[in-house]
């Protein structure tokens, strides 16, 4: 393995050189503790690594103390990029996600095809996790019909490509309702306004597969991660 020092900044070359030191007395030590030392937030301390070569710190921190380098295993591009997804997650999505669902009197999840099992699992956590009026629309001329001014209209997609979301945004904002697209991949050509959208992932699946071959692991593991928020300030209340 070619370790690329030349390739660092002064910060970098700092902290590389303060784990190092710290290596020699110590035979583990956490990103965290790593982050603490050096006086930097784990992500940098995880760009560092990257920028060296490594898959991880775990990987980075067994190299400094010498010990055999686990084997790595080639990823399929499907772990890969969920793999992306994990280590550049932005959390601030999941809060302003569950603000919007604490706040609102009702919740309509709705989602094309496969996605919609999707919603169906989201209202079955939801309804377990939260004292409110949680529907899952089977069909979007439903729609209409279930809104009201308390309400969220939550549509989830993986790429937005094969439906149309406009009508069922005019319909929320007919009837004063708050709405909200949460999207896997990134697609830059939907006309809604960006405050109504969340992109998840700045990836696309293989683009030869159809709508609903595509899978929804990353939306599955979204919609855990705003449960876990939820029920974190249910505790606090």
């Amino acid at each position: 393995m070619q370790i690329q020092l030349d390739q660092l900044n002064d910060l970098e070359t700092k902290i590389h050189t303060q784990l190092v030191e710290e290596s020699q007395q110590k035979e583990n030590l956490t990103i965290t503790a790593a982050a603490q030392l050096t006086g930097v937030s784990p992500s940098k301390i995880s760009k560092l690594v990257k920028k060296l070569g490594f898959s991880g710190y775990k990987e980075y921190f067994r190299f400094l103390t010498g010990k055999e380098l686990v084997k790595r295993k080639k990823l399929n591009s499907e772990f890969a990029r969920i793999q992306e997804f994990i280590e550049n997650f932005d959390d601030s999505s999941v809060r302003f996600l569950a603000d919007k669902i604490q706040q609102a009197g009702k919740i309509l999840l709705f989602g094309y095809g496969p996605t919609n099992f999707c919603m169906e699992y989201f209202e079955y956590k939801l309804n377990f996790t939260l004292n409110k009026n949680v529907i899952r629309v089977s069909q979007p001329s439903l729609i209409p019909d279930l809104l009201t001014e308390d309400s969220l209209l939550l549509i989830f997609s993986v790429a937005g490509k094969f439906a149309n979301f406009d009508p069922l945004f005019e319909e929320a904002e007919k009837h004063h309702a708050k709405s909200l697209l949460v999207m896997e991949e990134l697609n830059p050509t939907l006309s809604l306004d960006a405050s109504e959208i969340i992109f998840l992932t700045k990836s696309q699946q293989d683009e030869h597969l159809k709508s609903h071959e595509k899978t929804r692991t990353i939306l599955l593991m979204y919609i855990e991660e705003v449960i876990r928020e939820l029920s974190k300030a249910d505790d606090r209340e």
